[in-house]
């Protein structure tokens, strides 16, 4: 049994842990000083045969963790699409772990069911989203992404005469997915775990900025009378842009007029992009998006809630649920079935009560809130492109319209340009002040800078500008030389 005053003085290490690590974050260097490599190489070792004080395990995982750590939550890491984390969400996510709640079966866990039912609620009032929509959390867009076409999946092949969760794919009515060129690969995963495979995936023509053609996808419906799933996005994973989502839908309802509604479906996966219908100035560069049947997005990124918080949204709770179901006589509580479970639309039974940390963020924030940090992220984005295009032999490659900043820079001549620049993202990293990832636009190597992290100010900006321009220089400098 644990010794109540053995744990008090654990938990209060670790706070003073928890302090320390975060007051660290304005300064320290972004990138670990350690490679996952050389981590192992120092922790390799057979357990031990006997056990640890729990106040020793802590200081050895502080003290053998440090190295590994990438400073993440800090206002300097761009990389990806990763958000920090709110005070109060950071709280909560604590107490979470403390209240221990299985969130998969709603009638024992009440408070996270009805903290996540509200969130929700919330979040489809800020985004813009139609009042039915239902959905609920799980652990990333990806996992959102896959929830949210399973009940896809379910409608249109029922809609084709199919049931799909008692007959399985074999032998099922063909359907299609029509995908933008520049769709996010987790798309792609989510519909080979759910059997359809690439022969169902057809791709539609994308713009410069990597935003679905309507035209094309006009062209793609054209002569086609099964069921169909068209996925669009808001927010390109490199440079940030928006498909033209009321005409995406428009094309989709004429298809449905000529066919039949249940037959078509139209997923956005928005798992950063979604956020920029909560700010009063940039909502006009996102809209549309209510026409849809299904949405996924993420509140680890934009929202700045702690690790893992993905959330998926339907129009359609009964195909999903349909989609996701489990049944077992254990899994009852014995309580009278009350409110809806959120659970029961994902893939999830066993799931951390994520809500409370989301209604944390929600709640500190308030609606004004969450306008002004999506907005400050997307004004920070404008400001760092201006500074970058400033520097000799860079280029802005993207137009800036969102959170997202790709980057061009001029190799030294002779140089391998992608491994140039994968030498020279590795070397910015290690230079300390930000944290930048490369990537391949339109077939050119480029640096992208993903800004959504609350923290974020304006010097933090110009620092990571000025060390762009110092590692730039010295490493053609040394490529010449």
């Amino acid at each position: 049994m644990t010794d109540p005053d053995a744990l008090e003085a654990l938990l209060t290490r670790t706070v003073q842990h928890a302090l320390a690590y975060r007051r660290s974050l304005a300064e320290r260097p972004v990138a670990a000083s350690a490679s996952a490599e050389a981590m192992l190489e120092g922790l390799a070792a057979p357990l031990p045969e006997l056990g640890t004080p729990a106040q020793q395990v802590l200081e050895q995982l502080v003290q053998s963790a440090g190295p590994g750590l990438t400073a993440m939550s800090g206002p300097r890491f761009f990389g990806w699409v990763t958000g920090g984390t709110l005070p109060s969400a950071l709280a909560a996510d604590w107490l979470t772990s403390v209240w221990d709640q299985n969130a998969g079966p709603a009638s024992g866990a009440p408070a996270a069911a009805a903290f996540e039912l509200l969130a929700l609620r919330w979040v489809v009032e800020l985004l813009g989203l139609p009042p039915e929509a239902r959905g609920a959390l799980v652990t990333g867009a990806t996992m959102a992404n896959l929830a949210a076409l399973a009940g896809a999946r379910s409608q249109v092949l029922a809609a084709a005469g199919w049931d799909v969760e008692r007959d399985g794919l074999f032998e099922a009515p063909p359907l299609r997915v029509l995908v933008g060129r520049e769709r996010h690969a987790s798309i792609d995963k989510a519909l080979r775990l759910l059997g359809l495979g690439k022969r169902s995936i057809e791709v539609v023509e994308a713009d410069a900025q990597g935003r679905l053609r309507p035209a094309a996808l006009r062209a793609a419906l054209a002569g086609w009378a099964g069921p169909v799933i068209v996925c669009a996005q808001l927010g390109n994973v490199d440079s940030g842009a928006f498909d033209p989502l009321p005409e995406i839908a428009l094309e989709l309802e004429e298809w449905r007029r000529a066919h039949s509604r249940e037959l078509g479906w139209l997923h956005v996966d928005g798992a950063f992009g979604l956020w920029a219908r909560a700010s009063r100035t940039l909502a006009v560069r996102a809209p549309g998006a209510e026409a849809a049947d299904s949405w996924a997005t993420d509140a680890h990124k934009t929202l700045n809630v702690p690790y893992d918080s993905g959330i998926v949204l339907t129009r359609h709770p009964d195909a999903q649920r349909r989609a996701h179901a489990i049944q077992a006589a254990y899994l009852s509580s014995g309580a009278r079935a009350g409110l809806p479970n959120p659970g029961a639309l994902t893939p999830e039974l066993s799931r951390r009560a994520r809500s409370f940390a989301l209604w944390a963020a929600l709640r500190e924030l308030g609606r004004e809130g969450v306008d002004q940090l999506v907005t400050r992220c997307a004004a920070h984005a404008r400001l760092l492109a201006s500074l970058l295009q400033a520097v000799p032999g860079a280029r802005v490659l993207n137009e800036v319209v969102f959170n997202q900043v790709v980057l061009g820079l001029e190799p030294p001549a002779g140089s391998e340009p992608r491994a140039w620049l994968s030498e020279l993202c590795t070397a910015l990293q290690e230079e300390g002040t930000c944290y930048a990832t490369p990537s391949l636009w339109r077939g050119v190597p480029a640096l992208r800078f993903s800004i959504v992290n609350a923290s974020t100010s304006e010097p933090d900006v110009r620092r990571t500008a000025q060390a762009l321009q110092r590692v730039y220089a010295a490493r053609s400098l040394g490529a010449r030389a």
